[in-house]
């Protein structure tokens, strides 16, 4: 019998919101990474419309973040949950992210998506009608440019390319890719980069999907993100965004977490409150208390 894989653990890093501090941002990093976390991960929005700024209008550009963390951190990986491909250039964004491989030593994650923000996608210039198109360009023109590193590399595009792409990756196949989201064509991206990354589902959601994902990709991992916050009692939760969350002791939320790997999940991208001036104490409890019974079930 093949060896089980263990369950990935990641958490998001205070990279938004009104609290935002360099120095809490890695001490929570850390704090991750001295308890046993796989990953930490930033959120991506830029310039987002005024209605959206009590929950993003502060926020430190996602992989500016992720360089600032790779120089504070050794052993953790760090993500971006997740990138808004279409409202950047798509081969400076391929650069900045083979050169995070190159600075971090290969510890870069990229979970991808199209974006939802009309008006932020407009700002920045990206055609809102064409985000998925332009995420399934970048993703061709990514998939064929890794694979050609270090040299030249040349692609048909759109968008085309001939030109020099060095130094040499760091990670076999260079920064992992997941396809973030709920859509069916989500999943389709997903069993193209062999991870998907959906949020806030609920179990029953996930595990129609993920047999879904299956059909097309039986290898294919699945990786959750979702609000999880220790509290005495279990209790109705949602993250700050009103997506669906779980919220109870360690032992219930144990429980519900391991629901979700029977529903078909692999791992988790936990939001312990990212906004709590307590989130390192919350890191660290939450590896002390609600990690081992995980291990042990």
């Amino acid at each position: 019998m093949s060896p089980v894989a263990p369950l990935h653990l990641g958490v998001i890093l205070p990279n938004y919101g009104a609290a935002l501090d360099a120095g809490r941002l890695v001490d929570v990093a850390v704090a991750a990474e001295e308890t046993g976390f796989h990953s930490g991960w930033v959120t991506d929005h830029m310039i987002v419309p005024a209605e959206q700024a009590g929950t993003y209008g502060t926020i430190a550009e996602a992989l500016v973040s992720l360089g600032f963390l790779a120089a504070r951190t050794n052993r953790l990986e760090l993500g971006v949950s997740a990138l808004v491909v279409p409202q950047r250039r798509p081969l400076v964004v391929l650069k900045q992210l083979t050169t995070l491989d190159f600075l971090s030593g290969g510890r870069i994650i990229a979970a991808v998506t199209p974006g939802s923000l009309e008006a932020e996608l407009a700002t920045l210039g990206a055609a809102y009608e064409r985000r998925g198109a332009l995420l399934d360009e970048w993703l061709s023109l990514t998939s064929s440019v890794l694979g050609q590193m270090p040299g030249r590399v040349q692609h048909d595009g759109p968008p085309a390319l001939d030109g020099w792409m060095s130094p040499a990756l760091v990670r076999p196949g260079g920064p992992e890719l997941w396809a973030a989201g709920v859509s069916h064509a989500t999943l389709r991206r997903a069993a193209v980069t062999g991870v998907w990354h959906p949020v806030a589902l609920r179990p029953d959601e996930l595990r129609t999907m993920a047999a879904e994902l299956r059909e097309l990709r039986s290898a294919a991992r699945v990786i959750l993100r979702i609000g999880a916050y220790v509290t005495p009692k279990p209790q109705s939760a949602a993250d700050e965004r009103g997506r669906h969350a779980i919220a109870g002791p360690p032992e219930w939320l144990a429980e519900r977490l391991v629901e979700y790997v029977d529903a078909g999940c692999n791992g988790f991208v936990l939001n312990l409150g990212h906004a709590s001036p307590e989130l390192e104490e919350r890191v660290r409890h939450f590896a002390t208390e609600v990690t081992p019974l995980l291990n042990q079930r």
